[in-house]
């Protein structure tokens, strides 16, 4: 990867000011994501001044969880509401395969740690086959017994280093019978909406999501767009 010099990156000031015209054209929900959010430094500034605007109904951040334990509780003092942690395995030696990184146990903690401070938490799983199917009831599990809501994620041709090829694709319908299978009758929770998850309820009233880009796209109800590092903007989370 080329990383862009820093005279590049958009300043707080900009982000802040560029969130105030989105939201003076009907926008209220922002989340700070990534890469990785918390690399930033001084990210609290920032979410310091989006809190400030009344507009912004609804603040959030997906984090791969790595810094949070250390950043969450200022975080939450800076305004930010809601969290989601990205979570692909609970097992440290294929966190490992899958990072390159030996952060799992840091990851585990920053969860805790969100729990700690109150935050509404989603947990994000992308599923591979070959990878990490076998994993997908005890990441449900695992987030059911933390308080947390689950989303599984059809794996998507995003380009990059790793080469993407259909097979590797578990989707919706069979997570759906794999979820089935061992909990029961598994219920839609309302309409979609323009949310790219689809909110399912077990028959113990347990929630979770699939993001199924893949195999069921959502784009015609899709309403997000996003803003990068470098100022660019785009209509869609995927392209």
């Amino acid at each position: 990867y080329v990383w862009l010099p820093k005279k590049e990156l958009l300043t707080f000031e900009e982000l802040d000011r560029i969130t105030g015209i989105f939201c003076s054209l009907g926008v209220d929900k922002v989340r700070l994501t990534g890469g990785e959010p918390l690399l930033r430094s001084e990210i609290t500034t920032l979410v310091r001044a989006l809190a400030r605007r009344s507009a912004v109904r609804d603040l959030a951040m997906t984090t791969n969880g790595v810094l949070l334990a250390e950043r969450a509780r200022e975080l939450h003092e800076a305004g930010l509401r809601r969290l989601t942690v990205s979570l692909d395995t609970l097992r440290p030696e294929r966190f490992l395969a899958l990072t390159r990184a030996d952060h799992h146990a840091r990851v585990l903690a920053g969860i805790e740690a969100a729990r700690a401070q109150g935050f509404p938490l989603k947990l994000d799983t992308v599923v591979v086959r070959g990878t990490n199917e076998d994993e997908v009831l005890d990441l449900l599990a695992f987030a059911r017994e933390l308080g947390a809501e689950i989303r599984f994620i059809e794996y998507m041709d995003v380009g990059g280093a790793t080469r993407w090829t259909r097979e590797q694709v578990v989707s919706r319908a069979e997570l759906l019978t794999l979820v089935s299978a061992e909990h029961g009758a598994v219920e839609p929770v309302g309409a979609q909406g323009s949310d790219p998850a689809e909110r399912f309820r077990l028959p113990d009233g347990t929630a979770f999501g699939i993001i199924a880009s893949t195999t069921t796209p959502f784009c015609r109800a899709c309403d997000r767009s996003r803003l990068t590092a470098d100022g660019t903007w785009y209509t869609c989370l995927y392209a």
